[in-house]
């Protein structure tokens, strides 16, 4: 009894930092290498998708570049296999259907709640990338239930610390280490809070992402640019707007359509810093 309990419990609070990071988008900016990504946009604006695999499929062919893909698919499946591997333990007698039922609703109980408080939209993706991260869980708990069975403890023993490695490598090369983590809301992708990052000449500065998205269309003092998830978006810019790409400082004269580009901007959709990626 005390053990279903404390099963229960973990199972509750893991429910509720779930809700927090996947629901509200309550997480720091993620730093890999000079890129820097923050999650914590609000609805994007654009329809829901009911198709499935139109938004997994461009991840997988590479469009929008490996480390963002990495990162939407993996942190899609990855956040949710405890849920899959905790459910069993506070009731044994669930059967694999009945955990594909969980895991289908698991996916529902992220996507919808973002649409009623209007910060995502509905994607039928990643409600299958949720469920098969449930349905990972639940197969990881087979597993470990039958190692436990056979009294395996060197297998648990070499998995576990082979987890917390893998786990503790990851979060030792995603998070500045330089600089507090930060979560600000207004950053879109940033390359450095500060925006005095050293890039190398003839390096891409976007690191192969292809950036926020590619500039369509170039005013005096805004473009407009369609982002990765199709959205034109116009984004204002002023004389103290920071513009660099791989060689330095550039001017707006050298921001030309067919651009990619990387954006800081603010509640105001102004840019104080536009970095202009290499050409793909």
């Amino acid at each position: 009894m005390k053990k279903r309990l404390l099963s229960i419990s973990v199972f509750i609070i893991y429910c509720a930092i779930l809700i927090k990071v996947m629901v509200f988008k309550d997480m720091p900016t993620i730093q890999i290498g000079q890129l820097m990504l923050n999650f914590s946009g609000t609805n994007a604006g654009h329809g829901p998708n009911f198709v499935p695999f139109k938004t997994i499929l461009p991840y997988l062919l590479g469009h929008k570049g490996l480390i963002i893909a990495g990162i939407n698919l993996i942190g899609n499946i990855a956040l949710l296999v405890p849920i899959g591997f905790l459910v069993p333990f506070i009731n044994q007698k669930l059967n694999w259907k009945i955990i594909l039922f969980i895991a289908i609703v698991a996916g529902l109980s992220i996507e919808l709640p973002q649409v009623a408080l209007g910060v995502g939209i509905f994607d039928i993706d990643d409600i299958l990338l949720n469920a098969l991260g449930v349905m990972v869980g639940y197969w990881a708990f087979l597993i470990f239930a039958r190692w436990l069975r056979s009294k395996n403890y060197k297998a648990i023993i070499a998995v576990t610390t082979i987890i917390i490695i893998v786990s503790a490598s990851a979060l030792y090369a995603i998070y500045p280490k330089d600089q507090p983590l930060m979560n600000d809301r207004n950053i879109v992708k940033n390359i450095n809070s500060d925006n005095k990052t050293e890039i190398s000449q003839g390096n891409d500065p976007c690191n192969g992402t292809g950036g926020t998205g590619q500039i369509i269309e170039v005013a005096n003092n805004s473009i407009n640019i369609r982002r990765n998830d199709g959205v034109v978006q116009t984004i204002k810019f002023t004389n103290g707007t920071t513009i660099k790409n791989s060689m330095g400082a550039v001017t707006k004269a050298d921001l030309k359509i067919g651009n990619r580009v990387t954006l800081v901007i603010d509640e105001s959709e102004t840019a104080s810093f536009i970095l202009v990626c290499n050409s793909r």
